[in-house]
């Protein structure tokens, strides 16, 4: 998966910068109030050939396809560019298809003549025509008859919220002037392929639009001054922004991916068609435009509601122009539709069903598909999954909470998939292989954790560690025969892991071993592990960052305690007590106070690759077949509204999920940091699991909190298991929804909190100043004063 803009969709995007520069800034999109069109702009895009850009070159077109047109809108969107481009685009290749021959075919290829749909038709009259008030030419579908109009555009807008150029208008059917292009179900296929482009493009636009209100708001938060400081300093709006670039980035992301799999006809890499693609870029878009909209006005205070400010323009327009496609709801409910109808007719279970093989549907390597390499190795995993994860396995790792399996770590070992890519050459999968395995082990509901961390300090040991851990450690790691855990977390050093104050004195001068006092917190598989990966405070009298070493640490050496505790989400973790445990010198990892320069070669191996961001896909997945079963009286679930509306909008969030994942796992490839976008894709996949989890609960009702049968400490067989009627209640989607909801739970604490995630999205991806009082000052409180105390009784809080 490439997901640089290829050759085509750059030379568009410059394109319309080069035009933009020349109608700088928001001047346009304010001049053209209230038409909402600005002829001077699209007479200078018509010079440059945008109009025609996504028409093929046999009709006097660019010859590029949807692709390089989102490319351009999404440039368009940034300014609210007043042009009725993505309407003009769908039409007029709707023309181009359906009436090479038509006699206005030209003049709409060259922009002479504005084209447009209309969605909506009334008696005769195309009702809010999107571009209605400037087009000279309205494409319409009525009773299965395709209609090309030709009138005058009335130059006035209906008055409406966001300043477009909507207008009602006459379609004039039976009159010289409304040519039949097309009959029949081929004209309704037709029209409808040309609205899900529109749809497209307009969620591209409406990207563009969130990535410029973004712009605007940090630009602005970062030099409004009060009480003294930068209003960006202030945690509150800097968490306030910081979930924005994972809207942002998704929106675009998907706009893309959409037009590029309508581009080359075929599903994504999830399974989505273009259809169900188009619906839900456009949703997601919708969302992100609204949610930046508001918090750029938000944090402008009273000059972001004033008409002479420019906030309220991306506000309005974000408001407005997603509603020219129809209500959100009716189109969520139809993406819904689809993914109940796929489940029904082919047992497809909507579109989430793992990765296709290679060559089916899977591109050429380029764009949003699979290199065929890559394809042939996801479904070489998902085949060996299916063999090795019975039900059993899955149901005894949920009842013990010890979410490993050690024969299968060893016989993916065996097979190479394990040895994560360093810069020593050792033979390895690729980035996108590595990261094709995560997710598949993810889609399967496998134990993967256990294999994650021993392949980071695997790769860290090949890349830092001194003879005797290569020789004897690494390779039991990388056969797959011992697994290694991570020991940061303290009960006084959670999210700030600097502040760690177990102990490492040395043993000698020079030291020849080290001895070991403290406790480490939620060292998951701790009581399955050979080694520990830990960090320990060597040097109390320099910051915190620098006083803290690196050591793998064997978990049989004496001394060492292990105490479970048993989370809401079905998972054992543990709580590790070091008492007096001596390790040699050997066991260092990197330089004596070197350990956060440690610590951070492991963490920039996981961003990206790792799993952590594909649990709402299995989710999705049972609860779309759930929504699409036939009950005793006849009914489905899905056809409540609320509940197709809350599958679609899980299955949104889902592909968004693995979008931003993959565009870190690219940046990896590519050679660039992926740090920043992982942090994105973490934040925006843990909540979006845990909204889509909670809200699956409670539209399922009294099923959505009834265990399944895997729980068996807590779920006892009812009336129907035990062959009665079958009138009892049955847990829905087997007791998946339930698990989730209580799983979910943790997914915005583990590997880092979401408050903590905003704090780094707020200052490495927006630039935003620290958070007032700053993270130093919590984290000399943290080690002044810690939040708990442990004990081999237990947890006491402070």
């Amino acid at each position: 998966m490439d997901l640089a803009l290829d050759e085509t969709a750059l030379a568009a995007r410059d394109l319309v910068r080069a035009v933009l520069a020349r109608h700088p800034g928001l001047a346009p999109a304010r001049a053209a109030q209230p038409l909402g069109h600005d002829p001077g702009l699209w007479d200078d895009l018509r010079a440059a050939g945008l109009p025609g850009l996504a028409v093929g070159a046999e009709h006097g077109g660019g010859g590029a396809g949807l692709h390089a047109a989102a490319a351009a809108a999404l440039e368009l969107g940034r300014v609210l560019a007043p042009v009725p481009f993505a309407e003009h685009t769908a039409a007029a290749r709707l023309l181009a298809a359906t009436a090479p021959d038509h006699p206005h075919l030209a003049a709409v290829v060259s922009g002479e003549l504005v084209a447009t749909l209309a969605p909506r038709v009334r008696c005769g009259v195309g009702t809010a025509v999107p571009a209605g008030a400037v087009a000279g030419v309205v494409l319409a579908i009525v009773d299965e008859t395709l209609t090309a109009t030709r009138t005058d555009p009335p130059g006035v807008a209906t008055p409406n919220q966001g300043d477009l150029p909507l207008a009602d208008r006459p379609l004039g059917l039976g009159s010289p002037a409304a040519v039949v292009l097309g009959q029949g179900p081929a004209a309704v296929a037709a029209f409808g392929r040309a609205r899900r482009e529109w749809l497209t493009l307009a969620a591209a636009w409406l990207a563009g639009l969130g990535d410029g209100a973004l712009d605007l708001a940090t630009r602005w938060v970062r030099e409004r001054v009060q009480f003294g400081v930068p209003i960006g300093s202030f945690q509150g709006v800097q968490h306030g922004l910081a979930d924005l670039p994972g809207l942002v980035d998704g929106a675009a992301l998907l706009a893309r991916e959409a037009a590029w799999c309508q581009d080359a006809g075929r599903r994504s890499l999830t399974g989505a068609s273009g259809p169900e693609l188009a619906l839900m870029a456009l949703h997601f878009a919708t969302d992100a435009a609204r949610a930046t909209a508001g918090r750029l006005v938000q944090y402008h205070g009273g000059l972001g509601v004033a008409v002479e400010h420019d906030a309220q323009l991306f506000y309005r327009r974000a408001s407005a122009y997603p509603l020219l496609a129809g209500a959100p709801r009716h189109l969520l409910r139809e993406l819904g539709q689809r993914l109940l109808g796929a489940a029904a007719t082919d047992g497809s279970v909507g579109t989430v069903d793992g990765s296709i093989d290679a060559g089916e549907g899977a591109g050429e390597g380029e764009g949003f598909g699979h290199r065929p390499e890559v394809g042939a190795f996801a479904a070489e995993v998902r085949a060996f999954l299916a063999t090795w994860l019975t039900d059993e396995i899955r149901q005894r790792m949920r009842r013990t909470g010890t979410m490993h399996v050690p024969a299968l770590h060893r016989a993916m070992a065996a097979r190479g998939w394990l040895a994560a890519p360093t810069p020593g050459g050792r033979a390895t999968r690729s980035v996108w292989e590595l990261s094709a395995l995560f997710r598949e082990l993810e889609i399967a509901d496998a134990p993967y954790h256990g294999i994650a961390t021993t392949m980071i300090v695997a790769g860290v040991l090949d890349q830092l560690a001194g003879p005797a851990l290569r020789t004897g450690a690494l390779p039991r790691l990388l056969a797959g025969e011992a697994i290694a855990v991570l020991g940061y977390s303290e009960p006084g050093s959670g999210s700030d892991v600097a502040a760690a104050r177990t102990r490492a004195e040395p043993v000698g001068d020079p030291p020849t071993a080290w001895r070991i006092n403290g406790q480490k917190m939620w060292t998951t598989l701790a009581h399955e592990a050979a080694y520990c990966f830990l960090l320990a405070r060597t040097n109390q009298d320099v910051p915190k960052h620098r006083g803290l070493t690196m050591f793998l640490v064997p978990l049989d050496t004496p001394g060492i305690t292990i105490q479970p505790i048993h989370t809401i989400g079905d998972e054992r973790t543990n709580i590790v007590f070091y008492d007096d445990v001596v390790i040699p010198d050997e066991n260092r990892i990197g330089e004596v106070d070197g350990g956060w320069r440690v610590m951070a070669v492991g963490l920039s191996m996981e961003r990206g690759v790792m799993g952590g961001t594909g649990m709402l896909e299995p989710l999705v997945h049972d609860a779309v077949a759930w929504a699409a079963r036939t009950g005793p009286d006849g009914s489905r679930p899905g056809d409540d509204p609320a509940v197709l509306e809350t599958v679609a909008r899980a299955r949104v969030d889902a592909e968004v999920a693995f979008l931003l994942t993959r565009h870190t796992a690219f940046l990896s490839a590519s050679g660039q940091s992926p740090a920043v976008a992982g942090t994105v894709a973490k934040l925006f996949a843990s909540t979006a699991y845990q909204r889509a989890a909670g809200e699956l609960r409670d539209v399922a009702g009294t099923t959505g909190i009834l265990r399944g049968l895997d729980h068996d400490a807590l779920a006892t067989p009812g009336p129907a298991d035990a062959g009665g009627t079958g009138g009892a209640l049955e847990p829905a989607a087997g007791g998946q929804i339930e698990r989730a909801a209580r799983h979910s739970a943790m997914v915005t604490i583990q590997g880092g909190t979401t408050e903590i995630a905003r704090n780094l999205v707020a200052e490495q991806r927006l630039g935003l100043p620290k958070a007032r009082g700053g993270t130093r000052a919590a984290g000399a409180v943290a080690n002044s004063a810690p939040a708990a105390t442990v004990t081999p009784a237990g947890v006491t809080t402070a």
